[in-house]
């Protein structure tokens, strides 16, 4: 009987090892999207410069 408790203990802990996983995952996401706009942000005003130039 005492080997329920330790399955489910450590099916508790392999279950927010993966939880932690995703968030690192997905703030990793985040913060590449966020870098990648930032960079078209910086191509569009080079763009819209240009265009105002001529």
């Amino acid at each position: 009987m005492t080997e329920v408790p330790d399955d489910l203990e450590k099916l508790v802990l392999e279950v927010r090892k993966t939880i932690s996983d995703n968030k690192q995952f997905l703030e990793k996401l985040v913060d590449e999207a966020d870098e990648v706009d930032s960079e078209d942000e910086a191509e569009e005003t080079a763009v819209e410069e240009d265009f105002e130039e001529l």
